[in-house]
């Protein structure tokens, strides 16, 4: 990769289509318009169609990111890259501003934690590609987990990419976070709709492909940030900052309302990421002061011994 093609992925990455269909030919068939503005190419795609959709994201990686293989099975969601590098970079960022990156925001021995990976493992293999960071990932679903599990093999990020079947549908870090490690962040893009309100609403106008288990969730964004938030209080001294990915703008405010009841929160705040129309709020929080404390405290207390998480079959 280029240092041109670096400085465009770490800042506002757009793809250069115009490059990436000298390359990819297959992608020609789905132009729907080509004009020229400024000496330069602009396209129109035609991105209702699923097949497109898909192939777009295999040269993406294919050509910047230096992933080989990528196959995503029939209804399963296909996650557009630029949005998810906005989410890794406003966390590369956070790092770096609170002293937990050294060398030009390098730093080999970052672990971080990817909740609900999905069947497009989009997260890990961005974060590993760009930054080097090493992932642990969850996912509960079998068909995504399987598939997850084919991606990290066929491209050999088996000593980068550790996927962890989670086994119990209403918990998130159990049986995920080692209780005798330590992890430098926690990312999730949780379910977006409350499948009890929304699902008959919704279903009939989407378009696009997706597992149920990847959209909804009881009380939608709420509910999940409820047990991700509860959990992050159990395994507090394991990781130095939880961060969640919320899409509704009405419940941004909710949850730093929950998070700031908590007194034993130590910073907190929400960062606003934009791809084209699209806003989401980036909500974080830590239980230290800075990573300087966090590398220093001992894991292990009477607190956490006594922890025991409410598992439901």
């Amino acid at each position: 990769m280029s240092k041109k093609n670096k400085e465009i992925i770490y800042n506002d990455f757009k793809p250069d289509f115009s490059i990436l269909i000298n390359i990819f030919q297959e992608l020609k068939k789905y132009i729907k318009e080509k004009k020229e503005k400024d000496e330069i190419n602009e396209f129109t795609f035609d991105w209702s169609n699923n097949n497109l959709s898909l192939l777009m994201t295999k040269c993406i990686l294919n050509y910047y990111f230096d992933i080989k293989y990528y196959s995503i099975p029939n209804n399963f969601l296909i996650p557009p890259v630029p949005s998810r590098l906005n989410y890794l970079n406003t966390i590369n960022t956070l790092l770096t501003s609170y002293n937990a990156l050294n060398n030009n925001n390098k730093q080999n021995n970052v672990i971080g934690i990817d909740i609900g990976t999905g069947a497009n493992l989009i997260y890990p293999l961005l974060g590993y590609s760009l930054y080097k960071w090493i992932f642990i990932c969850s996912e509960i679903n079998n068909d995504a987990y399987e598939n997850a599990k084919t991606i990290i093999t066929n491209n050999k990020l088996e000593e980068n990419i550790k996927l962890i079947k989670q086994k119990y549908k209403n918990l998130i870090f159990v049986g995920i976070i080692n209780k005798e490690e330590k992890y430098f962040f926690t990312m999730c893009n949780p379910p977006y709709y409350d499948y009890e309100e929304e699902i008959k609403k919704e279903d009939k106008n989407r378009d696009c492909q997706y597992n149920f288990d990847e959209i909804y969730y009881k009380n939608g964004e709420i509910g999940f940030f409820d047990e991700y938030f509860e959990e992050s209080i159990c395994y507090k001294k394991n990781v130095f900052l939880f961060t969640i990915l919320i899409g509704k703008k009405t419940n941004v405010q909710i949850i730093l309302d929950k998070i700031s009841n908590d007194k034993n929160i130590k910073f907190y705040d929400m960062k606003r990421i934009q791809t084209g129309n699209n806003m989401r709020y980036i909500i974080y929080w830590s239980f230290f002061n800075n990573f300087k404390e966090f590398n220093e405290c001992i894991l292990f207390s009477k607190e956490y011994y006594n922890f025991i998480p409410i598992i439901e079959e």
